[in-house]
């Protein structure tokens, strides 16, 4: 694993791994910044792996209500919004529930996970593979094509999040 936001030093990536801490719009400046929006779209279109973390998942949409209107990556249709109209926050452990039975990810369905946010996807869209109840129904993993988005973050969820991690980065270096 490597930390960069070099393109050249990326392009030799097998996955790349969009984290998540911080907010939509500064991470959205932050990509455009260096330069690297039209990269990660070139790389998606070539059918490259993509997994987005947090943030990293809810800047994959078509745009984010967070602090006022932004536009996304758009690479999984969908909006982010706010969890609740109070704009609560949805910190500590939650279950996934996966929505196909033979999703390759299915060994996690029931199992909890640890989540740190207050905006999500919206809830009815059709690249939703697992969901989470907190104040709304919320997709907790959306996938498009190789892109996957995670709204929970399996690096701080213990063992099941290790595994988990270990299960998707290996399918998706793989060809899901």
């Amino acid at each position: 694993m490597q930390i960069t936001s070099e393109i050249a030093e990326i392009k030799a990536s097998d996955l790349l791994l969009l984290p998540g801490v911080g907010t939509f719009p500064v991470a959205m400046q932050s990509l455009k910044k260096k330069n690297l929006s039209g990269f990660l779209v070139d790389w998606v279109n070539e059918g490259r792996p993509l997994l987005g973390i947090c943030l990293g998942m809810q800047i994959l949409a078509n745009s984010s209500l967070e602090i006022s209107y932004h536009t996304g990556l758009s690479f999984i249709g969908g909006n982010v919004i706010p969890l609740s109209p109070e704009n609560d926050f949805h910190i500590g452990w939650n279950q996934i529930s996966i929505k196909e039975a033979n999703s390759f990810l299915s060994e996690f369905d029931g199992l909890d996970f640890y989540f740190n946010h207050s905006f999500a996807f919206e809830e009815n869209i059709d690249s939703t593979v697992a969901v989470t109840k907190y104040t709304r129904s919320f997709p907790s993993i959306v996938k498009h094509g190789q892109v996957i988005g995670l709204q929970f973050h399996p690096e701080k969820s213990q063992i099941v999040g290790k595994d988990f991690f270990s299960k998707i980065v290996r399918e998706m270096v793989n060809g899901l």
